[in-house]
């Protein structure tokens, strides 16, 4: 089992969703593993299957793809937030995405024949990964809706405000890449945000 401290703040999202008791609790520390990447590695590469979530302790991550040759940023995750490969961790085929250290991380990792036994035992878990499954499809659906619904400049503005922790650790071209943008265009709307 891993050092407790490295699992105060998994502990603290948890427990804003459900209350397992120290048994389930237990249950639930003892599949966790401790990993840390250096910035620029890979925890996902495309082709892999996924078997795995992992919880960001410390750290930020990048979610891309190559689209015509070319990468393009799905998603950032940064400390307290789950990632995945959710598509292929659930239909077991393989990556179409990367999942890389944009600076040093510190990760929980919970395996997915690890995850699918604490389900099988206790009813509180399967309760957790329902509720969190659910928050992860809401998430997309209302990403999708702000892309096809808003400007550029107010799709900046909201990922100013949902990530203001990373804008000056991020690349800016990541971030042009993942509003869809060209870093020039980027750029205008920094100026003009001021």
């Amino acid at each position: 089992m891993i050092d407790p401290q490295s699992l105060i703040h998994i502990e603290a999202f948890i427990r804003k969703i459900v209350q397992p008791d120290p048994e389930e609790w237990n249950a639930f520390a003892q599949i966790v593993e401790l990993k840390t990447l250096k910035k620029k590695e890979l925890l996902l590469r495309e082709g892999q299957i996924c078997n795995f979530i992992a919880f960001v302790n410390t750290g930020v991550l990048r979610e891309y793809s190559y689209q015509h040759e070319k990468e393009v940023t799905a998603d950032f995750v940064c400390e307290n937030q789950f990632t995945s490969d959710y598509q292929s961790f659930i239909l077991r085929v393989p990556s179409k995405q990367n999942l890389e250290a944009l600076t040093d991380l510190e990760l929980l990792i919970l395996r997915k024949e690890d995850i699918n036994d604490l389900y099988d035992k206790y009813k509180i878990w399967e309760r957790f990964g329902r509720l969190i499954i659910e928050r992860v499809f809401c998430s997309a659906e209302e990403k999708r809706k702000k892309i096809i619904a808003t400007s550029h400049e107010e799709q900046y503005r909201d990922f100013i405000n949902t990530y203001p922790q990373i804008i000056q650790q991020v690349p800016q071209y990541y971030i042009a890449s993942y509003l869809g943008l060209t870093p020039e265009h980027l750029s205008r709307l920094r100026k003009k945000k001021g």
